[in-house]
């Protein structure tokens, strides 16, 4: 019996926590190379992976944030956001080798040793030569658990072919740090993230926190049943009127949305297998079953499709209303 639930678990777990994406040929690097995608696997692996993700989701763990908030197109650019993160020098930067960067003038050392090293990088490019990436972790998170797994973090997907810097902020309320790593390697292959990449990176990360006592989680939007709101009708007027062009560019975003609220109803699904399957196991599944259920039950989609389904009971209800009035009406003048 447990190597079926765990067959299970390993079957619709994957479909509900790793959706496919599809993929994208990347483009060549100065050394002519194509760009290298190596992603590399959590500690935890198969249903031991699954229900570990299942027990946090249904317990409400913290979301692990990991965003690429932008890029420098050339020296100029990375400068700006090296002196940003750096507070021009107030706060401590730390490299790939784990050497502190302190001060303006270690500051303007890096970025000579950015623009002038190996391939070097010019002032200006038509290419992001470095990406920004933000980590952070929601208020009330230990501070220092999450600058040590973000430098575990960036040394586990970036330190063997990349150099980057990172930098903590502290005058904020949620604790984060910000990553600035040079897109082109030692090897001369080019970072080139996508979509797939960036849940990686948020497993890592999340891995890399409860290495440290941290609860967190990593799960995609449909697993955990959110779903965005419709636009107002009022809005897309405005829009409409102030540029007819914008709804052919509204489009795809529409077909996008539909996308997604169709994958979440098919995670609703899985959760629904994995519930039962659990139900049959020992106590501790048992329990877990029940925690998914009630983790389910509370979902925004879910709330959201038992409203459009009243809404919709509302409506025939008064259309059959509306209907029946309207027969007595023809009954009595045939009268």
């Amino acid at each position: 019996m447990s190597q079926v639930i765990d067959g299970v678990l390993k079957d619709w777990g994957e479909r509900i926590f790793y959706p496919q994406v599809k993929g994208r040929i990347g483009k060549r690097s100065i050394t002519r190379s194509a760009v290298s995608h190596s992603p590399k696997q959590t500690g935890v692996t198969g249903s031991a992976r699954i229900r570990e993700k299942l027990s946090l989701a249904s317990r409400n763990a913290p979301e692990v944030m990991v965003k690429i908030s932008g890029g420098g197109k050339g020296m100029r650019q990375i400068k700006t956001h090296l002196d940003y993160i750096s507070r021009n020098g107030l706060v401590d930067l730390e490299n790939e080798d784990g050497q502190l960067i302190t001060g303006r003038e270690a500051v303007r050392d890096l970025r000579d040793e950015w623009k002038y090293g190996q391939y070097g990088i010019p002032e200006e490019a038509q290419h992001k030569e470095a990406f920004n990436i933000v980590l952070s972790m929601p208020p009330g998170t230990d501070r220092t658990s999450v600058n040590d797994a973000a430098r575990a973090f960036a040394a586990t997907e970036f330190s063997s072919n990349h150099a980057y810097v990172f930098a903590a902020h502290d005058d904020e309320r949620h604790p984060h740090v910000h990553l600035c790593v040079k897109s082109l390697g030692f090897d001369g292959t080019r970072l080139n993230p996508r979509k797939a990449d960036l849940q990686r990176w948020r497993e890592s990360f999340s891995e890399a926190l409860r290495q440290r006592g941290i609860e967190a989680n990593a799960t995609p939007r449909t697993a955990r049943g959110a779903i965005r709101g419709p636009v107002k009708q009022t809005i897309l007027h405005k829009q409409q009127r102030e540029a007819p062009e914008i709804e052919a560019k509204n489009q795809p975003v529409k077909n996008q949305l539909q996308d997604s609220f169709t994958v979440t109803k098919k995670a609703l699904h899985a959760y629904g297998k994995i519930a039962r399957a659990l139900s049959s196991g020992d106590a501790a599944d048992r329990q877990l079953a029940l925690d998914i259920t009630q983790f389910v039950a509370k979902m925004p989609v879910l709330q959201f499709l038992k409203a459009k389904s009243r809404t919709l009971d509302r409506e025939n209800k008064l259309a059959d209303t509306r209907s029946s009035l309207s027969h007595s009406d023809l009954a009595d003048k045939s009268r």
